[in-house]
Order: structure tokens, then C-alpha cells, then sequence
């Protein structure tokens, strides 16, 4: 067999692989479908600057020769814009939305509201048929007999729309009723308002007693989970949970209120909880703060952040000994601000006390009767006593039956995150909430989305910001309690005050902090000579002459 030749080999190495080729093929054939379907997808998306563009280039065919400067600025006016435009929304889609798509939505959605004003209201049951007397001119009067009447039309009569503003994502419309309605039956057509606007939630709130301002959201923000950030600011008074629904941020009240969260399992409870206790870590740290955490679910949530907290009770039984700490703040705080002030203030001497339970059901429903008892009782005294005293408590609970937790109604605000039905939404919002803050509604895929109720009694749907565990776990390192209380210290009950007595303090250190000294024991009483037994009559005649009786004993 000859051997290849030198020539041969040489000629061998310029044949080009077959594979190497068959992939390079597939690969630009890839490439060339990622480009054309992304040139597709923009093209659909942006298809109102194709079709002008393309108007255009056959306008321009149409046009004599002779002009091709003006034939193509006419080109460029259409064609670089749509390019502008197509690029801008691909790479830049947040500043595109904010001085491009945005403006233009907004501009669009007010010239709907105002042109369509008449027939919406007219659908959604605000308006209503009269018969108007027509006015005759003066030569149709002669023309006509007296006694023959006017003839009469009917006409719609509609609310009056007072103004229409867009901002952001939502469209607000303000509407004043017409003669025989009230503020009611404005409310009532807002589902149906902003259905017809095809919004994705809405607001409706009373400006007068005439008067009614609808706030239709017509694009989700809080679609999105949002994790939350590390606090910086030492923030008392309120503290950010979350965003709205229009997109800016949900601040908290917490001076001088008691908060209520309910809902499902899988709602999100524990972001509202961080979002709170984290929020205030760093007035904690400061000593404007003082947490006290209840976790009956075997401290499991509270163990995450357990630097954060002066104690922690993780059973029914250390739960009653939290309460008898708190209340005997709240005895100390009444007797010292009695005449002076009606509303704590926090300060470093004086903190602002911080109950936050979770699992409320297991101390008010499901403990022992004799724990249940004593728990409702302290429990009570803190929410009706302590608000003003500075003592505020964030519950957390599932089910909001009065069965489970008798003590709603002392909660100044509620927050409703999933509910099961529109009876439990009513339960936690109050009576015709189920309609403009459906809570029941709300889909499991969005944890942490809640129903609010505004002070001017407007509801707002908000979404509470997630709360990673090493999130609380860094926060609550780098924010320590500088306070921790001994919980190994007994703790006796708060004794009420007696018939002619007044009710005992507790002592109180200078920081603030209660203290867990024992009552002063009382003195011993002298000792007392035994008694002398009751003289009674002997039982017979022989007991009596053999000296067995009480005078010879």
C-alpha cells in the first residue's frame, strides 16, 4: 500500500469538516430565528408606528417626482422616531414608561373619562329620565290656544363631573350628585366604574356630603414581590411596610394605636410583623423603643429576631407573665401622668412599649380556661388602658370570629390581608366593606397584599415588602435590645386596688424599665394564746360524778 505523499497530506488539511460546518449552519440559522422573532415581537408591539410608516411610504409613491427633500424629511419624521422609540422601550422600558407611554396612557384616559362621562353614568345607574317642559318662542305662542299644553321631552339627567386628573397609574374622577342622590348611591356605582374602565382596583372616598372622588388604578403595582431594605432612620410615630397600589410608599401609624392583622395561613402575617418590628429596630437600639414579643407558635418567628425584643414568651403561661410586666408600666405611667399630660411622648428615659403577638388565637381561644380567662383580662386592661399610656399591641390572628378573639373591637386599626369569605372581610373592616375592599378576593399567588382603611375612611389595597430570614437576622444583630429583661425573675400578679385603699405601682428604674423587686413582706403577727374550749353541760349524771367534763379536764 503506497504511503500518502507529502502533496497528498497538505491537500488533506484544506478539506473543510463537514461538522464543523453543519454547526455552524445550525447556530446562525438560531440566530437569525432570535432576531427575527424579536423584530416580529417589537414590530406587534409597536404596531401603530409600522402601519405609519408604511401609510406614509405609500403616500410618498403617490407623490410627484421632483420633491425629494421634502420627500425625505417626511421619511425621516416617521421612520426615526418609530426606531427611537422601538430601541428606547427595548433597553430603557422605565424612563420609556415615564416621559414616553406614560404621558400618552394619561392623556388618553382623561379624554375617555370626559367624553364618555354621559353614557357611564348613564350604565352604571347614576342617572335618571325627567320630563322637561320645551320652550316655545313667542310666534308658536300666539299660534297656540292657551289652554293647550306645552309639549314635554325626556331627557337624562347625570351627576355633575367636577374634575378628571391622571397621575402615575390612576385616573381620578370627581363627580357631585345630582338633585335626590346622596353619597351612597355614588359609592355603589364604583365596581361598576371601574369595571367599564377596565381598572385593576379602585378607591372611593366622600369629599362632601355631595360630593365623591373615584380612584381607578388602571395598572397593577404591586403585581411584584418587593424585598424589603435594611432601616436607617429612627422612625416612632409610623414606619414603612410596604407600597400602595398606586405605587408609593405604605407608611404605618403606630403611636398611639393598636393593630390588628388577620388572615389565612400563607398571607403573608409575617411580612406586616418584620415590617413593623424590623422597621423600629433602630429606635430599639436607640431606647426610644422597647419590643416585647409573644410567639405562640413555639417562638419559631420571634427566634428569628430574638436580639430585637426585651422578652419573649413562647407559651400561654410565660404569655400571662409579659402582661403583668406591661400592665404594671401602664400602673405606674397612669399614676405619674395623671394631671400632666394625656399622650405619652417616647424617650430614652421613658420608651414607648411594644407588644407583638402572633398567633393570638392560642391565648384567647385555644389555652386552658383559667389561662384564657386571665389572659382576656390583662389583655384588655393593656388595649383599653395603654394607648394613651404609651403601651400598643400588634396582633396578629387567622380567624377573626368573636368566638377566637372577643377582644376585636378594642384594635384601632385592622389590617385585612386573605380572607374566606366576605363575612370574615366585614368582620375585620367594619359593615359594607366587603364590596370596596374585597379582602376574600384576594389571590393566594400575591402573599403580603392587604385591605386598609385610610382615616378619612377611604379603603386602599397595599402589599407588605418581604422579610427574608437573613434579613431580620442581620437587622436584629446590628440593632440589639440594649435592655433584655431576666425572665428567670418571678413576676407577681397586679393586685386591684381595694375598698378605701389605692391601686400599688410598681417600682420603675431609672431607664425605664420595670423592675421585678418583690412586695415588701408584711410584719409578723404576735402570737396569740390558744383558745379555751366551749363549757358544756355534762351528757349524764355519771359523767358528771366521775369528773369527765370540761371542769376537770
Amino acid at each position: 500500500m503506497r504511503a500518502p505523499t507529502s502533496a497528498g497530506l497538505c491537500r488533506s488539511r484544506d478539506l473543510p469538516n463537514v461538522g464543523s460546518i453543519a454547526g455552524q449552519s445550525v447556530s446562525a440559522l438560531r440566530v437569525s430565528a432570535v432576531l427575527v422573532w424579536a423584530v416580529v415581537r417589537w414590530t406587534y408591539r409597536h404596531l401603530r408606528w409600522v402601519v405609519g410608516v408604511a401609510g406614509i411610504a405609500f403616500a410618498v409613491r403617490l407623490l410627484p417626482s421632483g420633491q425629494p427633500a421634502a420627500i425625505q424629511l417626511v421619511i425621516l419624521g416617521w421612520i426615526v422616531p418609530a426606531v427611537v422609540a422601538v430601541v428606547w422601550a427595548r433597553w430603557w422600558p422605565a424612563s420609556y414608561e415615564r416621559w414616553a407611554a406614560g404621558p400618552l396612557k394619561r392623556v388618553s384616559w382623561r379624554r375617555w373619562a370626559r367624553r364618555h362621562w354621559p353614557v357611564l353614568a348613564r350604565e352604571c345607574g347614576l342617572s335618571v329620565q325627567r320630563d322637561q317642559r320645551t320652550r316655545w318662542s313667542t310666534s308658536a305662542l300666539r299660534a297656540v290656544s292657551p289652554r293647550r299644553p306645552s309639549p314635554r321631552s325626556t331627557v337624562w339627567v347625570h351627576p355633575r363631573l367636577c374634575s378628571v386628573t391622571a397621575r402615575g397609574v390612576t385616573l381620578t374622577v370627581t363627580a357631585r350628585a345630582r338633585t335626590g342622590q346622596t353619597v351612597d348611591d355614588l359609592e355603589k356605582a364604583a365596581p361598576a366604574l371601574a369595571a367599564a374602565a377596565s381598572a385593576r382596583s379602585f378607591r372611593c372616598r366622600a369629599l362632601s356630603p355631595s360630593t365623591v372622588e373615584y380612584v381607578l388604578v388602571m395598572a397593577d403595582r404591586l403585581a411584584t414581590v418587593r424585598a424589603a431594605e435594611p432601616p436607617v432612620d429612627v422612625l416612632v410615630d409610623a414606619v414603612p411596610v410596604g407600597r400602595r397600589q398606586d405605587g408609593t410608599g405604605w407608611l404605618l401609624p403606630l403611636t398611639g394605636r393598636h393593630t390588628l392583622v388577620v388572615g389565612c395561613s400563607g398571607s403573608g402575617k409575617g411580612s406586616i410583623f418584620w415590617g413593623v418590628c424590623g422597621g423600629l429596630a433602630p429606635a430599639v437600639r436607640a431606647g426610644l423603643v422597647r419590643l416585647w414579643g409573644v410567639d405562640l407558635k413555639r417562638g419559631v418567628e420571634v427566634g428569628m429576631g430574638r436580639h430585637l425584643f426585651s422578652d419573649v414568651a413562647a407559651t400561654p403561661a410565660q404569655a400571662l407573665d409579659v402582661l403583668h410586666r406591661l400592665l404594671r408600666v401602664v400602673d405606674e405611667r397612669g399614676h405619674r401622668m395623671a394631671g400632666v399630660t394625656r399622650l405619652h411622648q417616647p424617650t430614652t428615659a421613658d420608651p414607648l412599649h411594644v407588644l407583638a403577638i402572633d398567633e393570638l388565637a392560642v391565648l384567647t381561644a385555644y389555652a386552658d380556661p383559667e389561662i384564657r380567662k386571665e389572659a382576656s383580662r390583662l389583655l384588655a386592661e393593656v388595649l383599653t388602658q395603654g394607648r394613651a399610656l404609651g403601651v400598643i399591641v400588634l396582633a396578629c390572628v387567622q380567624d377573626p370570629r368573636k368566638e377566637v378573639i372577643g377582644l376585636r373591637g378594642l384594635f384601632t386599626q385592622t389590617i385585612a390581608l386573605r380572607l374566606r369569605s366576605a363575612g370574615e372581610t366585614r368582620m375585620v373592616l367594619g359593615d359594607g366593606t366587603a364590596t370596596l375592599a374585597p379582602a376574600h378576593r384576594i389571590s393566594p399567588s400575591i402573599p403580603g397584599t392587604a385591605w386598609v382603611i385610610e382615616e378619612d375612611g377611604s379603603a386602599d389595597r397595599v402589599r407588605a415588602d418581604f422579610w427574608p430570614d437573613e434579613l431580620v437576622r442581620h437587622v436584629a444583630t446590628m440593632h440589639p435590645a440594649p435592655y433584655v429583661l431576666d425572665t428567670a425573675a418571678p413576676v407577681e400578679p397586679v393586685a386591684h386596688a381595694e375598698a378605701g385603699g389605692p391601686r400599688s405601682a410598681m417600682d420603675v428604674e431609672p431607664d425605664g424599665a420595670p423592675s421585678v423587686r418583690s412586695r415588701k413582706p408584711r410584719a409578723p403577727r404576735p402570737s396569740r394564746s390558744p383558745r379555751r374550749p366551749r363549757t358544756t353541760a355534762p351528757s349524764s349524771i355519771a359523767e358528771a360524778g366521775s369528773g369527765v367534763g370540761p371542769e376537770a379536764a
